[in-house]
């Protein structure tokens, strides 16, 4: 009786591990979710807060710190 009560406690503690609230996204660069525009920083503090090692968070997270080296390079 034990054993399938650890059994069915770690199975519930894997699926919910494993499940992700996180939506695909097309294009890290340009955050679009349901139709609405978000910045790159307002989706991860939405949705990857605890969520270390999400395909699409790393995917934005890499394009945000991309991003954050473009800069208008001044002409003398």
């Amino acid at each position: 009786m034990k054993n399938i009560t650890v059994f069915a406690l770690l199975t519930i503690i894997l699926l919910t591990a494993c499940s992700d609230d996180v939506p695909k996204i097309d294009d890290p660069h340009n955050v679009v979710v349901e139709g609405q525009k978000m910045t790159q920083a307002d989706f991860l503090q939405k949705y990857c807060i605890s969520k270390a090692g999400n395909e699409t968070c790393d995917k934005v997270k890499n394009a945000m710190d991309k991003d954050a080296t473009k800069g208008v390079i001044p002409r003398f």
